[in-house]
């Protein structure tokens, strides 16, 4: 991966373009990350530290914010969307409609409310906030829909894959109303289906090409910290099969919205070069964005723990 990019490159990244080289094997695979704290704060120091370390460019942020809580975290701040692009990196924001710690059972945040006009109003709000930044920002709404974990996800909460198409395509329609046409929507759902069944694979919850510009996948190698989820699994093992699958919904280009690995249970460095090895084959993928965090129940996904990791991502 280049390390340099020429000045057109980073005008075109600046406003959001794709930039599709004719040479498959020699397209740009952008490198993001989601570090805690950054850009809330209306910076990107930590961000810019790990790029320093790595010594490869991050071309996208991603942070979460959800619906309920406090105003910081509820409202849409346009110092903090513009830490992230007068960097020339691009804003990827995972919007959250729920109350964080409250369960999955939130039937103030249910499909059906959402998609019935029940946040109309606070819609509309951040779509002409967003609109003012004249930046191009991926908002991800309702991400991992496919799982049972968010109050938002198509088997709990009251809620159906029908209910989430309908919700997404109002929030859309508002957007378009708004005018807030700088906004990209990426439909993201989680690479393993949880309930496996039939009604609840992620394809049914896609609301259609008019509504989706990005197409994402998140998955994680959870290793021996939670073997229930498939113990050591490579890259390709988690991404390959959803990857094509998600390849058959659209013409969209495709991205990895949140990947890491645990620490537990194999070689994590030897993971992040086969992570590497594997993207570049996946020719439609054209974003990549690690989740530098650590958790007691997820595990230490970061990119400098343990030290030798950080080589492997670099340049």
């Amino acid at each position: 991966m280049l390390r340099s990019r020429p000045a057109a490159a980073a005008i075109a990244l600046t406003f959001g373009l794709l930039l599709l080289p004719a040479d498959a094997s020699a397209r740009a695979l952008r490198f993001g990350v989601h570090t805690p704290d950054d850009p809330l704060h209306g910076n990107t120091h930590k961000v810019n530290a790990l790029e320093r370390d790595i010594s490869r460019r991050i071309e996208v942020v991603s942070w979460f914010q959800n619906w309920g809580g406090e105003p910081w975290i509820t409202r849409a701040h346009p110092h903090v969307f513009r830490a992230v692009t007068r960097g020339g990196r691009a804003a990827l924001i995972a919007w959250e409609p729920w109350r964080p710690g409250g369960g999955t059972w939130q039937p103030e945040y249910s499909l059906r409310w959402i998609a019935g006009g029940g946040f109309d109003s606070y819609i509309a709000g951040w779509a002409r906030a967003l609109r003012g930044l004249r930046s191009t920002i991926y908002l991800r709404p309702m991400h991992e829909m496919n799982g049972n974990w968010y109050p938002w996800c198509g088997s709990v909460n009251g809620n159906s894959p029908k209910q989430f198409r309908r919700a997404w395509r109002r929030m859309h329609r508002i957007f378009r109303r708004q005018g807030a046409r700088n906004v990209r929507w990426v439909f993201s759902p989680v690479t393993d289906d949880w309930p496996m069944t039939r009604t609840n694979r992620f394809e049914r919850y896609y609301p259609g090409r008019r509504y989706v510009d990005v197409l994402a996948l998140d998955g994680y190698n959870w290793g021996a910290t939670k073997p229930q989820f498939g113990g050591w699994r490579s890259f390709g093992k988690i991404f390959k099969r959803p990857y094509r699958r998600l390849s058959r919904l659209g013409r969209q280009p495709i991205w990895i919205a949140e990947v890491g690995s645990g620490t537990d249970g194999g070689d994590k460095a030897e993971w992040v070069r086969d992570m590497f090895r594997t993207a570049r084959g996946m020719r439609r993928l054209r974003a990549l964005v690690w989740m530098d965090t650590i958790d007691p129940e997820a595990g230490d996904w970061r990119i400098r723990s343990p030290a030798n990791v950080m080589a492997a991502f670099r340049g």
